[in-house]
Order: C-alpha cells, then structure tokens, then sequence
C-alpha cells in the first residue's frame, strides 16, 4: 500500500482519495481537539482564572516568538515543492535548518528578557521551545501535502496531542502548577516531532545536511519572505490580545477570554480538515475559476458545522463555558463568547482564502492584507481592553478578522474572479435560525443543544433538497468514507 501511494503523481489523486483523507485528517483533528481540551478543561479548574491565564499569556507570547521561526517557510515548500517535488527533501532541509537557528536566537531573546515573576519566566520559555519544536513538525506535514502523501501526518497528529495532554494532566493532578505544564507540553512536543522526523523519512523526505544546499536554501528564504511577513504579522495580530490583557501581571480577564478563544478555537478541526485536504486541488488547479468552485464546495460544508456553533455561541456561550470549564468562567467569559461567535466564521473564511492565494502565488496579497489586519488590530485591542476587558479582546478579534476576511476575498476575486455561492449558504442559514428558536426555550443546556442539533439537520436537510441539492452530496460523502 505504501509503494503503491509512492508512485501517485503528486496532484492527481481522486476526488474519493481525497474525501477519505479529509476525514481522516478530522478524526485525527478530533481526537488531537479534544485530548488538548480535556488538557485545558483539567487545567482551568485546577489552575484557576488566574493560573490558567499566567499559562495562557506564556502560550500566546511563546506564539509570537515561535512565529518567527515558522516564517513562510510552510508555504514556501509547498509553492517550490509543487513546481519540482524531487527536490522535497532538500527543501525541508532548509526549512528545518532555518527554523532552528531562528528558534535560537528566539528563545535566547526571552531568556535575558528582564521578568519579575520567576514561575512566569521559567513557563515562556519552556512554551517557547516548545513551540519552536512544533515548527519542526508543520514543516514535515508541508513536505507530506506536497508529496501527497498525508496520512502518517494525521495520525501523528493524535501521538502528539495525547502524549501532551497525557503528561500534562498527571502533571497538574500531581500539583506541577503552570511551570509543570509547560514543561508537559515540551515534552509531548518532542514526542511528536520525533514521529514527524520518522514520517519525513518514510515518505522519502528526510531532512539531512547531505540534502542541504545553499542555492535551495537562499530560494526557500526568497521564497518565505511574503508569505513569513504575513504569517508572522497575523502571529502578532491574533495573540496581542493576551498581553494588552495580561498588562500589571492580572492573568485573571486573560483566563476568562483565554478560555472562550480556547472552545472557539478547538472547533477549527473541521475546517483545517477541510482546508488541508483541498490544497492540493488548489495547488494543482489548471484555471484560476477553479479556485472558486473549491472554496464554494469548502465553505458550503463547513457551514454545516460553523453555524450552528456560532448560534449556540452566542445563545447559550456562558453555559458552555461553565459545563467545560468551571462555573467561575460562565459569567466572566459569556460576553466574549458573543464577540468570537462572529470572529470564528471570519476566521474559517480568511484561512480558507489564505491558502488559495498563497498556493496560487499571490502571497503579496497575503502579505499587504496581514499588514493592514495587524495596523488596524493593534490601533483598537488596547482601548477597547481598557473599556471592556476581556468583552473588549473579544471584539477586536472579530473587528480584525472580519476586516482581513473582506481584504482577502477582495484579492481573491481580483485574480481568480468571485467566490458564487448562489444559494449553497441559505440551507445553513435556515436551519440556525430553527435552532436558535429551541436554544431560546428555558430549558437545561444539554437537552437543548442535543434539541436544537436535531432541530437544525432537519431543517437543513429539507432547505438544501430544494435550495443546493450537492451540498447533501458533499456532507455525505463525508460522512460516508
């Protein structure tokens, strides 16, 4: 089985190949989500908003540092890869080379960076390894999307995120506090990117310095630099949040917002299932309308699992937030949890866009939309944190990614034409307005969402035989393989 996925044409695969590897990559992204939530759900409780929010600012800062080392070097090997992929290997050579002398100077930064809290200290920098290692395992899943060959990257996906949470929730049940978190989290990242150095290999994309050329690595560099400036600047734009919240050393509106951002962002499994198995059909598109009818077919699924959730968000958040992670952050997070229903659609919007025009070579679009997002993120997170607290972080993340959502639709139909989605949107639509009718009712919150889900597939199922009769094909199509 594995010679015979070797000899596939990078790009050619079937339209069943590809649906079978959406939802394995969902099942892995499900299994990883919610080994990670039931991480973070242990660990709100026992940390409190406090320590939980100490840990979350160590994370987004980790991030922000962390960025600069993933770059644009992901997509740089896919757009390179994709012209020639024989020379996959030597590319991702050069990406992991890159990616660990910046990590580097990185983490060398934060450890002469002047700190007061120790216990502070000690967990960014042991996130910031940690998520400079991950980098490692992005740049192998790269090299798989472009040999497409995926498969071994989804179920790494499970052995990290289990070998983390895992250790993780020992850790804290053992009272390791927000330090023996971090220090969890490191070496569940270790673990995996062990296994992804392993499926470099067996894919025959191992990095090694015998594959590393300077002509190859100066081409990757070029190459990176557009997309990095944009991935780096949206790095910056999505986790300034936390330190305009974390300002004084009161973690405790971070938890509360950290820990809404953190049910939203879990939710994005099924888009990044999605996104990553399209890409190669992106990639390897012979007509710029093409673009168009992959995203049309993207977000049309999607919304089938993104409305509804942005509905019970917005209705029923504040409980979600107390059955998922303790009481004391049902009230403190309810509000924002209104505020990120909306930036959860911008957000599967824009990541959907992003890899179109990245992997269609656009990436100054990219890069120029990242910058105004950042510029227009950064003029209004700190008044509106200052006025509303965590409610105010909230907003921001909606404003900014609404607004990069726009800017990036805009490019998209500048150079592929526009995104029609006709009526493809209307049977979600519908059927969340059914179910925020059952929500709305006073009854428990489980039997209302299990209510209002099934109120919802009903409606949507009878909307879509008249209004799009081929999303009912695409859901089961999913479902089916």
């Amino acid at each position: 089985m594995e010679d015979a996925e070797h000899v596939v044409k990078p790009g050619s695969r079937s339209a069943g190949y590809r649906s079978r590897t959406a939802v394995l990559f969902a099942v892995a992204e499900i299994v990883g989500k919610l080994a990670s939530f039931g991480m973070f759900a242990v660990a709100t409780r026992i940390l409190g908003p406090d320590g939980f929010g100490e840990f979350s600012w160590a994370m987004g800062l980790g991030m922000m540092v962390a960025s600069f080392g993933m770059f644009g070097f992901d997509m740089a090997l896919i757009q390179l890869g994709g012209k020639d992929p024989r020379k996959t290997s030597q590319y991702l050579t050069s990406s992991v080379t890159l990616r660990l002398l910046i990590a580097l100077v990185g983490v060398a930064v934060l450890a002469v960076w002047p700190i007061e809290q120790e216990g502070s200290k000690a967990a960014l920098l042991l996130m910031a390894l940690a998520l400079s290692l991950e980098n490692i395992s992005l740049a192998v899943r790269s090299a798989a999307g472009v040999l497409d060959r995926q498969r071994g990257a989804a179920v790494n996906i499970i052995i990290q995120r289990v070998a983390i949470a895992a250790i993780a929730i020992a850790v804290l049940l053992a009272g390791g506090g927000v330090v023996g978190m971090a220090a969890a989290y490191l070496t569940g990242t270790i673990i995996g990117t062990v296994a992804m150095l392993i499926l470099a290999h067996i894919i025959g994309a191992t990095p090694h310095l015998r594959n590393l050329h300077w002509s190859d690595t100066k081409a990757l560099f070029i190459k990176a630099i557009l997309p990095g400036a944009a991935n780096t600047m949206n790095m910056q734009t999505t986790r300034i949040d936390v330190i305009a919240l974390a300002r004084g050393g009161n973690y405790v509106n971070v938890g509360y917002f950290s820990s809404a951002y953190k049910l939203m962002e879990t939710s994005l499994f099924f888009s990044d299932a999605l996104i990553r198995a399209a890409m190669p059909a992106m990639l390897y598109a012979k007509q710029p309308a093409d673009l168009g009818r992959i995203l049309r077919a993207l977000y049309s699924t999607a919304a089938v699992f993104y409305f509804p959730l942005a509905v019970a968000m917005v209705i029923r958040g504040g409980e979600l937030l107390g059955l998922l992670f303790g009481q004391e952050y049902a009230s403190g997070g309810r509000t924002t949890m209104i505020a990120l229903s909306w930036a959860l659609l911008a957000l599967v919007t824009l990541s959907a866009l992003t890899t179109a025009l990245l992997v269609s070579n656009h990436s100054a679009d990219v890069a120029a939309v990242a910058a105004v997002t950042m510029v227009v993120k950064f003029a209004i997170v700190w008044p509106l944190v200052d006025r509303y607290g965590a409610l105010g972080a909230g907003i921001a993340v909606a404003l900014a990614f609404t607004t990069q959502a726009c800017l990036l639709l805009w490019r998209l139909h500048h150079h592929a034409g526009p995104v029609r989605m006709g009526m493809s949107l209307l049977p979600a639509a519908a059927a969340s307005a059914v179910m925020a009718g059952v929500l709305l009712l006073d009854i428990a919150l489980i039997p209302a969402l299990i209510a209002g889900g099934i109120a919802f597939l009903a409606a949507w199922w009878v909307v879509a035989r008249w209004a799009d009769p081929e999303s009912i094909a695409r859901v089961r199509a999913v479902i089916g393989r």
